[in-house]
């Protein structure tokens, strides 16, 4: 496995992302430092309030912002 560079984002963070290829608002809950399965990309698990739902395993390349509330 290659070295992985540091986390852009950390728990409690209010970003959007993509999935699908619909965008959603929610707050980091886990941070997964090289995915949850010793993955070469770190991941992220979202819950977004609006639909109270936690979306698990978001890559990092699929949160596109970190929102400043």
């Amino acid at each position: 496995m290659n070295k992985l560079p540091p986390m852009k984002y950390k728990v409690d963070d209010i970003v959007t992302f993509k999935i699908q290829e619909n965008i959603r608002v929610g707050v980091i809950e886990v941070a997964d430092f090289g995915g949850a399965f010793e993955l070469d990309y770190h991941s992220y698990d979202v819950f977004v309030k609006d639909e109270n739902c936690l979306y698990k395993h978001i890559p990092e390349k699929d949160i596109l912002s970190q929102l400043s509330i």
